[in-house]
């Protein structure tokens, strides 16, 4: 809403000095204090006899002024919306365009985030079980997939201070304890969610990109392939993260200058290709995979051999019913809170894990179990939709697309995306929640740019990038205790600095009227 004119002050008579004695000890009694004396009309000095907003010091910009100069300085042809309201008591303190639907980028994850915890709440876990099938001189290990994304998440895995191959480390040593050493083969049970691997939104141009990694019910390394090149003494070394063989690999490589090394590969196929001519060592761009069943079970064939387990025939994909089941011995369970893939979603961003949240709505019931059919984005978007219908949210006008926010069809309003933060802040999960957020200076989206020691400790948000959009949601702290929940939602132009402009303004400005 556009800022309230300022009523100019009247003519006042000059005040004895007891009359101002009795005004500051008056003052001083009913406890208010400089911003509050502001708010209720006293005169301000003047700032170095300029008046003009950018020469006052910025506590005495009145938020909802300043907020109204920070939209009104953008360049022209922007679409933007901006929605900030009170988190306890939803009251608005400001808003421009917010009832506009936008592209929301990685934003979109709050709802997708918000669903997963008012549907199967917290102490939901994605399990993966493992079994020994077969006759013991011809064992099958079978894998029951979950749509887990954190299956050999780096920092997954070191949150838990483990390693990050931790649960493969621990599927080996229970074959071996057992006797095992040799497999006939693997199944791989993929059927909780749908064979949809990428979004039909997505470009098609940017499928190996790590961002757009696939999503399939069983997932490892975030479905990427991460290489990095060691050169010692003209001999070139290759490690694989993780190890899927010659067979998804074809490397051309020389030792030469000038250092160019293309990692990539192609639509439509699971090989990755490694050429060009190598300078020096280090760590290549991560590249995403094809086929996430494929990926997979590359990766559990030769993690295993490495470990001393055999695998002499072949790797399938099927599902495995209750009957088949019935007759098999269980090996080991890897689970995954749903704490940590929040924490993964929101902080750092990650889409895979919001797009597994999103099928999961889908293919899963409230109690936790298997529900139906297979999960998929259509299902997991209108999961999203009911579910947040559930906690008052009217999200008529919205297109929701997927559940990370890669899809430029997505489209919400500012004045959703913070009616939501309000309703999650009131919500019985609301610690989780916001403990999922990104924090300025602390390890994820926010770490760098908006490190500022007036930030630091008073903002948690989540951030959004997409070409010729910048978003950022979240809650502010201001210095009295008031939280904030505030959406601002840019469509068109370059990258600028208005979302930390943004967090700046909403801790040191004054209070509107």
């Amino acid at each position: 809403m556009p800022a309230r004119p300022r009523r100019a002050a009247a003519p006042r008579r000059a005040r004895s000095p007891l009359r101002a004695l009795f005004l500051a000890v008056l003052l001083g009694i009913l406890g208010i204090g400089p911003v509050e004396a502001a708010a209720q009309g006293a005169k301000r000095p003047p700032a170095r006899n300029d008046r003009s907003p950018a020469a006052r010091p910025r506590g005495e910009v009145r938020l909802d002024t300043r907020l109204a100069e920070l939209v009104t300085a953008q360049p022209k042809g922007l679409d933007i919306g901006l929605y900030v309201a009170d988190a306890r008591s939803g009251a608005v303190w400001f808003e421009h365009n917010a009832a506009t639907a936008l592209k929301p980028a990685s934003v979109l994850k709050l709802f997708t985030s918000a669903a997963a915890l008012e549907r199967l709440g917290p102490d939901f876990r994605f399990e993966t079980r493992v079994y020994l099938a077969g006759p013991p001189e011809a064992p099958e290990l079978w894998v029951v997939g979950a749509g887990d994304p954190a299956l050999g998440d780096e920092r997954i895995a070191a949150r838990l201070r483990r390693e990050r191959d931790f649960a493969l480390d621990e599927w080996a040593a229970a074959l071996r304890a057992r006797g095992v050493t040799q497999l006939r083969r693997i199944v791989l049970d993929t059927s909780v969610f749908d064979d949809q691997y990428t979004h039909p939104d997505w470009p098609l141009t940017q499928q190996d990109r790590w961002y757009q990694a696939p999503v399939g019910g069983l997932n490892i390394n975030d479905n990427c392939l991460d290489v990095t090149l060691t050169l010692r003494d003209g001999a070139l070394a290759v490690q694989l993260q993780p190890d899927v063989g010659a067979d998804l690999l074809r490397q051309n490589l020389t030792v030469g200058r000038p250092h160019r090394v293309v990692l990539k590969r192609a639509p439509g196929s699971d090989v990755f290709e490694l050429t060009g001519t190598v300078a020096r060592g280090g760590a290549l761009e991560s590249i995403a995979a094809g086929r996430p069943p494929v990926f997979f079970g590359h990766a559990l064939y030769h993690a295993l051999e490495q470990r001393g387990v055999r695998v002499v025939g072949e790797v399938l994909s099927r599902p495995l019913g209750p009957d088949d089941l019935r007759g098999a011995a269980l090996l080991a369970t890897h689970t995954t809170p749903l704490r940590d893939v929040l924490w993964r979603c929101n902080t750092f961003s990650q889409n895979l894990f919001a797009e597994c949240l999103c099928k999961a709505l889908a293919a899963y019931a409230p109690d936790g179990r298997r529900a139906g059919p297979p999960g998929s984005w259509s299902a997991g978007t209108d999961a999203v939709r009911r579910t947040l219908a559930r906690l008052g949210l009217d999200l008529s006008n919205a297109v929701l697309r997927d559940g990370s926010g890669l899809s430029h069809r997505n489209r919400v309003s500012a004045s959703q995306i913070g009616r939501l933060l309000v309703q999650m802040n009131r919500h019985r999960h609301a610690t989780v929640f916001m403990d999922s957020l990104a924090e300025p200076g602390e390890p994820g989206s926010m770490r760098k740019r908006y490190d500022d020691p007036v930030l630091r400790g008073r903002i948690r948000g989540k951030t959004g990038t997409l070409a010729h959009v910048q978003a950022l949601a979240g809650y502010a702290t201001r210095p009295d205790g008031t939280v904030l929940a505030f959406a601002l939602l840019v469509n068109g132009g370059p990258e600028s600095n208005l979302p930390l402009e943004l967090c700046r303004t909403l801790i040191t400005a004054a209070a509107p009227r």
